[in-house]
């Protein structure tokens, strides 16, 4: 089934919503530092090293992409705070905005648009190995001071979560053996990483219903809806400045679509972990607009991804 993934996140997203008692004996325990190292670590076992050795020859399009993720996004979402009346969801828009490319669906959207798996590859562990310094550089500036950040413990945290397993993975590719087992298993590879996206988005939507439901007065749907539009809309400007540009910079097709997926997803795992460890005793509700902003951009980039598709085998 072509959308099994879009199906299950759309169908477990409204299950959590309706019924978070129903998922909660099983999504609360996931650990997000486990769900972000494995899924680092099996991208990073996945990753051949001669295409990624293609997209190091030529860095521009990822490294456009890396600021577009960690420039662009980031200032646009402490624009946007100013929109929202909700100092928790200013607090939500920052942390999302500021963490790096996500871990695996960039790869996934970009082969899904026929875009260049290499570049997106690179933009991942670009942003990756960086976030223990740019991430809290951001979060340091534009929340610091109203949420006391640790900048030194985050650095350390983002670092250990990040690297090590990157560096475990690649260096399993060192043994025939397990790069034999990757090979064979890519398929099963993507499977998996996909199912870690989805476990780790039942769980943030898990935790938003409950801590609705046990406020005292809800927040308005209007304010809701206004929030979920506002994460979609930064998501597709960012998109949409990626593939604008990359065609400006006359990058070839398949960097473009790299650029746009790589340069405007952004990954829940270690945004729930900064949120988890530095945010949820202040802001318990700025988790709102982390679970928004990676379940409004998997769904519409699903159908972007195709859409993107269809007209290269048009062009071809």
């Amino acid at each position: 089934m072509r959308h099994w993934f879009l199906i299950a996140l759309l169908g477990g997203v409204s299950l959590a919503g309706l019924r978070p008692d129903w998922l909660r004996p099983v999504v609360g325990r996931v650990p997000p530092r486990g769900v972000v190292g494995l899924a680092l670590f099996l991208m990073a076992w996945g990753l051949e090293s001669r295409r990624l050795g293609r997209a190091l020859l030529r860095p521009l399009p990822a490294l456009w992409a890396m600021l577009i993720s960690y420039g662009v996004l980031p200032l646009l979402g402490w624009l946007a705070g100013s929109l929202v009346g909700e100092p928790d969801y200013r607090i939500g828009l920052l942390i999302m905005t500021s963490v790096p490319c996500t871990l695996a669906s960039a790869v996934l959207w970009t082969r899904m648009a026929g875009g260049s798996e290499a570049v997106a590859l690179l933009v991942i562990l670009l942003t990756t190995a960086t976030s223990w310094l740019i991430t809290t550089a951001w979060l340091t500036w534009t929340t610091g001071a109203a949420v006391g950040v640790d900048a030194a413990a985050m650095m350390r945290e983002l670092l250990v979560v990040l690297v090590v397993p990157v560096g475990l993975g690649q260096l399993a590719r060192t043994m025939p053996p397990l790069v034999r087992l990757a090979s064979r298993g890519a398929s099963l590879l993507g499977v998996l990483s996909r199912l870690l996206i989805l476990s780790i988005i039942l769980k943030a939507a898990t935790d938003v219903a409950t801590r609705l439901a046990t406020r005292t007065s809800l927040p308005s749907p209007m304010l809701l809806l206004g929030t979920a539009l506002l994460c979609l809309g930064l998501h597709l400007t960012a998109l949409a400045i990626g593939l604008g540009s990359s065609k400006v910079l006359r990058f070839d097709r398949p960097s473009q679509i790299a650029v746009a997926f790589a340069g405007s997803q952004k990954t829940l795992p270690v945004a729930l972990l900064l949120f988890e460890t530095y945010f949820k005793e202040v802001h318990p509700l700025a988790v709102v607009p982390i679970v928004f902003y990676p379940v409004g951009q998997l769904i519409v980039d699903t159908f972007i991804a195709e859409r993107l598709l269809r007209r290269e085998r048009v062009v071809a």
